[in-house]
């Protein structure tokens, strides 16, 4: 494959590359979403879920993967056209084909990087990791949110039974989400307590 790779004209591979490059790179904006939703519903979804929440971080890391495709892609073409105008023998093929390679965990760990409510508990998978951490309601000893102190809005829940915490996104306009932990914060009575960004931490009670 390296000696495929060596030996390719860039003349001819430029509008395929350039092409490809600038598609992944306008795709990312909107894509990722799509993508996202798809394969986490495809690998993850179940009946027993109050709700599924997909942080935002899963999508900018599967967007990146896509932009850091276009970019090895780009790469490659101009130092292999870099090359055949110095006539030298390309030495940076495997270099092009492992950088790519690392796109790969990019977008596993975007997939893998969610987190769900349902009767029994929260569970969270964070962004640099595949497994699941999981906490059940009758053991959290904590529950704080975070408050954007500009306009008052709820930005996410953090659920914590005293060694680990796991943080969930949170957005009003998401129904089953918003029902979902104002049920479990009714249900067992826990105090919540608003973390603003500067002003410290304020207890309220629902």
């Amino acid at each position: 494959m390296f000696n495929k790779i060596r030996n390719s004209d860039s003349d001819t591979m430029m509008p395929y590359i350039s092409t490809t490059a600038i598609l992944l790179i306008l795709t990312a904006l909107f894509l990722p979403g799509i993508l996202v939703m798809f394969l986490q519903d495809m690998l993850f979804f179940s009946y027993d879920h109050w709700s599924f929440l997909r942080p935002s971080a899963a999508y900018m890391g599967f967007g990146a993967g896509m932009i850091w495709i276009a970019v090895v892609l780009l790469s490659f073409l101009f130092t292999k056209m870099y090359s055949e105008r110095k006539k030298t023998t390309y030495k940076f093929a495997g270099l092009h084909v492992f950088m790519l390679a690392l796109a790969l965990p990019l977008f596993a760990l975007s997939i893998y990087h969610y987190a769900f409510l349902d009767e029994t508990g929260v569970t969270g998978n964070s962004f640099w990791t595949f497994s699941e951490e999981r906490i059940a309601w009758d053991d959290v000893e904590e529950v704080t949110r975070l408050v954007d102190e500009s306009n008052s809005a709820v930005l996410s829940y953090t659920f914590s039974d005293g060694e680990t915490s796991i943080t969930v996104p949170y957005n009003s306009r998401e129904y089953q989400t918003r029902r979902a932990i104002l049920s479990a914060v009714q249900m067992y009575k826990w105090e919540v307590i608003d973390v603003f960004e500067d002003a410290g931490s304020v207890p309220i009670t629902f």
